[in-house]
């Protein structure tokens, strides 16, 4: 199956970021050229992404990878609903002398920028536990000793970035969800923001009122995020075979399949408008 077969089946499409249009360090051949085909056809086109950072971080990082910015409406990010959440919560669920404990790459504060919450280095003393992505230098036993300290009874752990694995330059590492999985792992409760879960699909289509949902595809590399997240939304999916699967047998693809009940209705080699 190829990208021109199903342009015209569908009015929208919701784009994954990263095994998609980016393999991690960079854009993927054809690409831009493939959602530039999109655009070309009139049809709306939102990035879905599990980034913890916020939708315009995310809009300008595809520009400068050589994205037009014409050719999408924005992407929409798990981070940028969690984001609006928490601020909503502030002064109710959440007191204005809340202590955060970010979990992130050294030096990203941008989960939390502007909010006001007071952010603290020592998980024992924190109220919030965020889990936005994962820094590359810490390793599993690092969580677990930073989750052992949380006080998980009546502490919050939230988890801005439910992807159990990452693309990098130096291949697939274990990722934010994965994380929030040890934390679970440990008897806590994780508040989940992005894809498989449906406020991200919800958020996407809000934007897309005139789309009717059995006209929209989504499109993702991933079957645990991208295709289950989907069909669990009721829309169509295409997989495509670059990013977390590209080294998966075709047997080991479907048997995950099958596993998770997801199946995706089309499957791509690449995103591309190769032929």
């Amino acid at each position: 199956m190829h990208l021109h077969h199903l342009i015209d089946q569908y009015d929208a499409f919701l784009i994954d970021q990263f095994g998609v249009l980016l393999d991690g360090s960079q854009a993927y051949p054809g690409a831009a050229e493939a959602l530039g085909l999109i655009a070309k056809h009139k049809k709306p086109a939102i990035i879905l992404s599990n980034s913890a950072k916020r939708s315009k971080n995310n809009c300008d990082r595809l520009v400068s990878f050589g994205f037009d910015r014409r050719h999408f409406i924005t992407v929409v990010t798990s981070g940028e609903i969690a984001y609006q959440g928490i601020a909503r919560e502030i002064g109710a669920s959440i007191d204005t002398s809340a202590r955060v404990m970010l979990l992130a790459r050294e030096g990203d504060s941008s989960p939390i920028a502007d909010l006001g919450l007071i952010e603290t280095k020592n998980s024992a003393e924190a109220d919030i536990l965020l889990i936005a992505s994962r820094d590359l230098s810490w390793s599993r036993d690092d969580y677990l000793a930073v989750f052992r300290q949380f006080r998980r009874d009546g502490g919050r752990c939230i988890c801005l970035n439910p992807d159990l694995k990452m693309l990098t330059p130096q291949g697939l590492r274990f990722s934010a969800g994965a994380i929030a999985q040890i934390f679970e792992g440990l008897g806590g409760t994780i508040e989940w923001y992005g894809k498989p879960h449906s406020i991200i699909y919800k958020r996407a289509l809000e934007l897309m009122p005139e789309v009717r949902a059995e006209r929209v595809l989504c499109i993702g590399d991933s079957i645990h995020h991208d295709i289950l997240g989907g069909a669990t939304a009721g829309l169509s999916t295409a997989l495509v075979r670059s990013g977390v699967h590209a080294n998966m047998s075709d047997k080991e693809l479907w048997a995950t399949c099958s596993e998770l009940c997801a199946t995706p209705d089309y499957v791509l080699e690449r995103f591309s408008t190769d032929l």
